[in-house]
């Protein structure tokens, strides 16, 4: 009986959260000040993209740590990028940018656009941040959602992440 309930419970969680591996979706980002950046730019680094909210309190929060990310790893051919993703985020993203001052770039996309860069279904509501974990080929290969337990204890936990996504 157990084991038909763990069962029931992964099939359905394949059906909630999106599927990785997969190829990273080949997106152009606006961003508040500056051309557009496209994703594919960064093929042979190490990607983690943050889907955000600007008005979210845990995605102002992994701002910092993901600055830290940056800074400690950015010459290690790795690269944070994010996203917000709210309602009229083209008007919010810039002072977002301004009081946070991350070491990376942010910008800004549709609902829809969001959707289809973390393969999320419209009918499904995650908590954000959204973390996805991209490999130097592009593929997606992990991506975690606001709710998981790892934002306890996020900087070592990402870290720890980043530093297995890097080695050969």
């Amino acid at each position: 009986m157990f084991k038909k309930i763990l069962l029931t419970a992964a099939l359905v969680a394949s059906f909630v959260y999106a599927a990785v591996p997969r190829p990273l979706v080949d997106m152009i980002i606006p961003l508040p000040q500056g051309k557009p950046l496209a994703l594919k730019a960064y093929r042979g680094k190490v990607l983690l993209v943050a889907m955000i909210t600007t008005d979210c309190k845990t995605c102002q929060a992994s701002i910092e740590v993901l600055s830290h990310l940056q800074n400690d790893f950015g010459t290690k051919e790795f690269q944070v990028v994010a996203v917000a993703g709210d309602q009229n985020a083209q008007y919010m993203i810039e002072p977002f940018v301004q009081r946070f001052r991350p070491t990376f770039p942010v910008g800004y996309l549709t609902a829809d656009q969001m959707a289809l860069l973390g393969d999320i279904r419209k009918e499904d509501r995650h908590f954000a941040p959204i973390m996805m974990f991209v490999d130097r080929k592009g593929v997606v290969r992990q991506q975690i959602y606001g709710d998981n337990p790892i934002f306890k204890n996020e900087e070592p936990s990402l870290r720890k992440m980043v530093q297995d996504m890097l080695k050969p």
